[in-house]
This record gives C-alpha cells, structure tokens and sequence, in this order.
C-alpha cells in the first residue's frame, strides 16, 4: 500500500490545486482585454466596453445645441448664442455668473495664437466654481477687483499687466494637454481654488470634457456640462490618440469598490471631438471601468495581489527545489518524507528551503535499516511539523477550493437558527468542512499507511494511532490557518474573494504559513511526549 498511497495523495492534492491556479489565470487573462496583431479588434472587450463615455460629436453649433436641449438646468445653460472664433470672449463672461464671496480671482489671455486652447480648462473652473475671471487685457481697469484676493494666472500667454501685484500665482505647463493635467490635478485650500482630482483623492463622481487642443471651440460649447456635471476639461491628441501625460491622468483616476460596483464613485468621461480613434475612445473608457478594492481589476495587479503571487512563485519554486534535490541526494529517505517536505515547501516560501538543508545536513545513524539524522531540538520539531504539515495543509486548501467551486450543501432548521445560529455562515461551515474532510484523507491515505509500515500491530491500533497523530498535528495547523484565513477574509478584504481569485489562493497560502509557525512549538511538546518523532 505504501509504494502507491502518497504518490496518488500528492497528485490528487496537486491536480485539484493546479486546476484551480490555472482556471484563476485563464479567466483573467480572458477578462483583461489584451489585444495581440492578429486579434480582430471586434471581439476585444478593450473596444467593444464603452459605458464610461458619452460621445458628442459635431461643430461647436452641433454640440451647444445637443447640450441645451438635454440639461435641464437653467444656470448651466446661461449662454443663449453658439461660441465662434469671433465672439467666445463674450460668450465665457455671459457664461459664467460670478459669486462675490469667492477670495480668488482667475486671469487668463485672449491675445495669444491659441489662446482658447490655454484658458479652455481654467474656463470650466470658473463656470463650476462661480470665480472671477478676467482676460489679461482688461486687469487695467479692474485693479480694484483684484485686492485681498488671490490671482491665478492660467496658461503660457503674456501677463506683464499683474507686475506689482500681490498673491500672483502661475499655473502654465509646456503643452495644452499637460497644463490641462496640472489644472485638473491642482488645490489651493486657502482659497478653495482647483478640482484637487489627484491620485489620492478616491471620492467624489468626476466628469471630464475631452477634446482637442484644436477643437477647443467645440470644448467650449460644451461649457454647460461644467455647471450641470463638475466636469474639468483633458486634452486628446491630434493623432487621434492620447498623450502620454493624459493617459497617465485617466489610469490614475480609476475608483474601486467594497462590496459592489453599484456602490460608486464613478468617474465619466464627454468625448467632444470626432478625431479620436476608437481604440482610444475603448482605452479612455476602460480606464476608469471600476474594480474591487483589494486589486486594480482584471489589467492591472494591486499591491495585495503582487504580494501574494510573489508569496506563492516562491513556495512552489521551493517545491520543486526539494523534490528534484531530494530525489538525487537522499535516497535513505522514504518517499512518503520527501512528499511531505516538498508539499510543505510549496505553501512556505523560503523558509521551507531553510528548513529542508537545516533537517537534512546533518550527521546520521541507524535504526535497523532506517537512516536517522542528529538534530538539535529546534530543527526535530520543524521536522516533525513538516511531516503533518505536509499533507495537512494541502489537503486543507485543496478540499476548500472543492467547497468553493461545487459549493457547500448548506441546511438550515429552527433549532440551528435559534441556538446555533453562527454555524449558518458559509465561513465557518466550510472551516469545519475543510477540516474534517482533510483529516479523514490525512488519517486513511497517510497515517494509516505509514503506521503500517513501520508497526506491526492490529488494524484497530494503527487508525487508533494514525487518528491521534493527524489530529494533534493538523488541529494544532489549524489553530494558525483557520485564525489567519478568517481574518484576512472576513475583515482585511472588504470583499470576501472568491475561489477564481488569486487573493483566494493567497489568503490560503499566508494562512498555511502561519499555521505552520503556530504548529512549531506545539510538536516540539509532542516530541518531547514520544507522540512523534523529528530525526527522520
């Protein structure tokens, strides 16, 4: 029974582990929209998913007439003629109705080639914000105005006019596109001015225009949308792409959720040019596609989940370290020891390498025919906790994930819901599930067997054994795992990942690591008690 018993309980453990690491990265990989050269661009999520954006297309007539029949909001539709090259001026001052209380004042130039294309995001701004705005050319016969309060000068236009004014401050960038950034991302809490849109800013429903630098009139017609929706204004390319810096921003401002993505905040995107390509146009959309908190969705890795992926690249490197060198260099080891370090190994990064040259470096004698290595007490009870690790541990994850996947026949009944209510959280069912049905196979296809082995005694006594042995050491595994998983689960992770989740395989992985450092000591009173035995 021994020459096939282990070798089929790691495959078994193995096939039922992989199979799920496996269908956890197919499915990601098939969510996260990768588009090859040969991929047809049709059936790519990446330019097919477009709920994020709404596209306005057209002149600057074409989109100040959509916007004035579809936003029922009279304040936000101030401005009663189409914006042109000749009158944008006046339609900016009748456009925005400016509060008094505000202790800041914008100032942006109308003399400069392109100017619009500067003061277009200092613009939307003003209008969300009620801000004083002003034109270089009119700071003259305005002075008054300006004193107690702060100036913004917005864009790369001449501004010689604010020279000997106080509380000057200059917002300009190389490019519209990156000046539009700096903008969206800018606050000054003294006086309340900018969209403070930055990185570390995780509330709040924000809206953006995007455009053109050379559509930036047809930006403007769609000005209403800055009152009506807090909308702050980015720049495309004129290649029908997105500059790097405005990519950069978009990715930036992606929202996650707790519990579900109805919860918000959502982040939306106007599209108010016909020169982007619609790559892009699925690019800007997905960018900003919400995603579970714990991770960055299915293009991206959180930091938890980098964590974990490294976590477990490495206890299965460790894995199959021990099982190749183990293989070649100790052929005194009964396989059943082998399998056992190198299932342990797998779920304990490095530590179980350590482990494995500490055990086994080590000067040698003999039982019988049994090969026994010298070890201080220390690395016995290491030993000894690999050998119930080892087969414990896997098969806790393994029967787990069989739980998750086919799901847990769950009953309830008046007297569990009124005296025992707890156990009707799937949680707890499925610790105790994992752990029962992992101590069966634990005690049938490993104690059992090794007792046979190396005792000659009835039947009875050796399940009696097998079953005192398995229990001691995977409860005492357990008393870790169980703790670690529940509360990275239940508490850490807002939402509860599930068994296609690489974070579903990572909490069973720490968990397992922290089981074996709870376990430790526990064998050593084992070995000290003849329970069990840590020179093999």
């Amino acid at each position: 029974m021994i020459r096939w018993t282990y070798p089929v309980f790691a495959l078994f453990i193995l096939l039922i582990l992989s199979f799920g690491i496996l269908l956890t990265i197919k499915e990601g990989v098939e969510v996260a929209g990768l588009v090859e050269l040969h991929h047809n661009p049709e059936e790519s999520r990446l330019t097919m998913h477009l709920k994020n954006t709404t596209y306005l297309n057209g002149s600057a007539s074409d989109v100040f007439s959509q916007l004035q029949e579809s936003i029922q909001y009279e304040e936000a539709r101030s401005a009663v003629f189409v914006p042109t090259q000749q009158n944008w001026r006046e339609f900016v001052k009748q456009s925005i109705k400016v509060d008094p209380e505000v202790n800041h004042v914008i100032v942006i130039s109308a003399e400069e080639q392109g100017a619009l294309q500067q003061a277009l995001p200092a613009i939307f701004y003003a209008k969300y914000n009620n801000s004083p705005l002003l034109f270089a050319d009119e700071i003259a016969n305005n002075r008054n105005r300006l004193q107690g309060k702060k100036i913004f000068a917005v864009g790369t236009g001449s501004f010689e006019q604010l020279q000997g004014l106080e509380n000057v401050v200059k917002i300009t960038a190389p490019t519209p596109a990156e000046l539009a950034v700096k903008l969206a991302k800018y606050r000054d809490e003294e006086t309340e001015f900018g969209w403070g849109r930055d990185h570390g800013r995780r509330n709040g429903y924000f809206h953006y225009v995007v455009t053109t630098p050379s559509e930036a009139l047809s930006g403007l017609a769609a000005l209403p949308l800055a009152k009506s929706n807090a909308a702050a204004v980015l720049y495309a390319g004129e290649d029908g792409g997105l500059p790097a810096i405005t990519d950069s921003y978009i990715w930036s401002q992606r929202a996650d959720w707790f519990t579900t993505p109805s919860e918000g905040p959502f982040r939306h995107f106007w599209v108010v040019t016909g020169q982007m390509s619609y790559k892009a146009l699925g690019r800007l959309d997905f960018s900003v596609e919400k995603a579970p908190y714990a991770d960055m969705g299915a293009v991206a890795l959180g930091p938890m989940e980098a964590i974990v992926i490294i976590f477990m690249a490495l206890g299965i490197a460790g894995a199959i370290f021990i099982l190749i060198h183990s293989s070649y260099t100790l052929p005194g080891v009964m396989s059943p020891i082998k399998i056992a370090w190198t299932l342990g190994a797998a779920l304990l990064p490095i530590l179980g390498v350590i482990l494995y040259f500490n055990a086994y470096r080590r000067p040698v004698y003999f039982e019988g025919m049994m090969t026994r290595w010298l070890r201080p007490p220390g690395i016995q009870a290491a030993s000894a906790t690999m050998m119930g690790f080892g087969y414990g541990a896997p098969s806790m994850i393994a029967v787990a994930y069989l739980f998750a996947y086919f799901g847990f026949p769950i009953f309830f009944s008046e007297g569990i819901n009124e005296t025992l209510f707890w156990a009707g959280a799937g949680m707890p069912i499925m610790m105790f599930g994992m752990y029962l049905g992992a101590l069966l196979l634990v005690i049938f296809l490993v104690q059992y067997p090794m007792k046979n082995a190396m005792m000659e005694l009835k039947d009875g006594m050796l399940l009696w054994k097998g079953l005192k042995v398995a229990f001691l050491s995977m409860t005492a595994v357990s008393l870790g795992m169980m703790t670690m998983s529940w509360w990275m689960m239940m508490v850490h992770i807002p939402m509860m990942p599930k068994e296609d989740d690489i974070l579903w395989f990572g909490t069973m992985w720490i968990a397992s690591f922290l089981g074996f450092l709870v376990a430790w000591p526990l064998n050593s009173l084992m070995i000290r008690n003849n329970i069990k035995h840590g020179n093999r």
